[in-house]
């Protein structure tokens, strides 16, 4: 146990950012201060060292966005400004507050680094909000504003003198705001697991699938639905912890979404990783970076969830028993095809892939089984991308009510899951890690694999699939961002076309 505090960042200035023109945000106020009163309640703050946030300045936001955006958000002066400001813009609200919010945000972050990098605490946990992993230069989006993680990195790097920084982000939404502001930057190794489902969801690009073009971003998507937390920790053990290594980071940062919790808001078509499987996360981050691993708040909707999730993570980062995981005999079959894509890929960087990629070959051959098929891909996401581009360009983006609120029975099915798990906790403070060939007899690909690897991800595909099809035909009256009666008035004025039904993704 470190003699060094554990550090925190807690601001009700925060709490300011509210939607004044839609109730039914899922990204409000409450998700922060319930966050920290559970941390506080569990008592993990008892030793903690409150790290004062402050309002960054525009040099610092300058890091990371142009001051043509920082201007944009400082106008943002009356309830009707804001909204009018986010019809271009994908699922963003404003309001007057959110220059405060986000400038107490990034400074925030930015102080609890640097209470790190001086020694001053082991580890932290910024507990702010707007978050930030979806906004980059001049692109505010997904409840986003300015890249908290992206500008205290880049802080970190500039003004810190830290020579490397390693950002890991396992928010369920891809960290693509901070890809773009990192990708071309070598002292910034980023990792990201985030929904994919073969491009059908947001943000639909091919980008953010496993094949990056630079070693130092690793993309794990998530193709199927309910991968536990048993198999992004087998992920951390197969690729995230080798590259990290090999990368030597002086400071991790961890973009803290829980919406890949189990019966988070997304219920069975979400993730499953369960509240312990964050604290075993937050734990091997810790082991490369001990003392020097900071947790900044992203998303996570369903407050049993969260608050659950953010207590684990906390108890990871203080080396507190955690609840015992089981590593799987196997991996779930559709991130199991992601891997065995992502060693492929990336062992030409990476020496220890190469040498796992080898071992898993030759238990395929020893199995008398077929090689594995590198670089099979698929992608659905085309059309979903133009309409969505296309609704922005005309400016009739819908700016409310993007996500129908849970039903109290649904509220009532999450919280008894969740509860469930809880009650199968068994705390421990030695967790080994699995053998190598424990892992590598993980990765067999066979008929069942494939199989599992199908069944997984074809139900949400063909939701969202259908979804779409469904508001191209009428038969939807909005689909988040595009709304019905505003994108027929554009056809009918010719300034947009009618987009087409998915029916065959070929010629794309």
């Amino acid at each position: 146990m470190s003699s060094k505090p554990f550090g925190y960042v807690y601001d009700e200035r925060m709490l300011g950012h509210e939607c004044k023109y839609d109730s039914t945000m899922a990204e409000c106020p409450k998700r922060m201060k319930l966050i920290y009163e559970r941390i506080k309640d569990d008592t993990l703050l008892e030793k903690a060292l409150k790290i004062e946030a402050r309002e960054a300045d525009d040099s610092e936001i300058r890091l990371n966005h142009p001051q043509e955006l920082i201007d944009e958000i400082i106008s943002l002066n009356t309830t009707e400004k804001c909204e009018e400001y986010c019809k271009d813009k994908e699922i963003l609200w404003t309001c007057e507050n959110t220059n405060e919010a986000a400038r107490v945000a990034i400074g925030g972050s930015i102080e609890l680094v640097k209470a790190a990098v001086e020694n001053k605490i082991h580890n932290g946990f910024a507990i702010v909000r707007p978050p930030g992993h979806h906004s980059y230069g001049n692109v505010p989006q997904g409840y986003c504003i300015f890249n908290n993680v992206a500008i205290a990195a880049k802080y970190a790097i500039e003004k810190l003198d830290v020579k490397k920084v390693a950002i890991v982000d396992f928010d369920y939404h891809a960290g693509n705001g901070t890809f773009q502001s990192v990708k071309d930057e070598p002292r910034i190794h980023f990792t990201s697991f985030h929904g994919h489902h073969y491009g059908s969801f947001w943000p639909f690009s091919r980008e953010y699938d496993y094949a990056t073009n630079n070693p130092n971003t690793l993309f794990v998507p998530l193709n199927g639905t309910l991968n536990s937390e048993g198999d992004f920790v087998s992920v951390f053990h197969h690729v995230v912890l080798p590259m990290l290594r090999q990368f030597e980071p002086e400071l991790i940062l961890i973009s803290a979404g829980f919406d890949s919790g189990y019966y988070d808001i997304m219920m069975e078509f979400g993730q499953g990783v369960k509240a312990h499987g964050y604290g075993h996360m937050a734990r091997l981050c810790n082991e490369i970076c001990p003392g020097k691993t900071i947790a900044i708040l992203e998303g996570g909707y369903h407050p049993y969830n969260y608050t659950e999730s953010a207590s684990m993570m906390v108890r990871g980062l203080l080396n507190h028993p955690l609840p015992k995981l089981t590593i799987p005999a196997r991996i779930s079959g559709s991130l199991l095809e992601t891997m065995w894509n992502i060693v492929n890929h990336h062992s030409k960087w990476y020496p220890k892939l190469g040498e796992r990629l080898k071992m898993m070959g030759n238990q395929q051959k020893n199995l008398g089984l077929a090689p594995f098929v590198f670089n099979q891909t698929l992608f659905l996401g085309a059309k979903m991308r133009k309409m969505y581009d296309d609704v922005k360009k005309n400016r009739i983006v819908r700016t409310r009510e993007w996500f129908p609120e849970m039903t109290p029975e649904q509220v009532a099915i999450c919280k008894q899951k969740i509860d469930d798990y809880k009650k199968e906790y068994v705390f421990d403070s030695k967790h080994p890690d699995p053998s190598e060939e424990q892992l590598i007899s993980q990765c067999v690909w066979d008929e069942a694999a494939r199989s599992d690897a199908f069944i997984q991800a074809t139900p949400f595909a063909t939701f969202l699939i259908q979804e779409f099809n469904d508001f191209v035909a009428g038969k939807r009256e909005n689909m988040m961002i595009c709304d019905r009666e505003l994108y027929t008035e554009a056809v009918e004025k010719g300034v947009l076309s009618f987009h087409e039904p998915i029916i065959t993704t070929f010629n794309e």
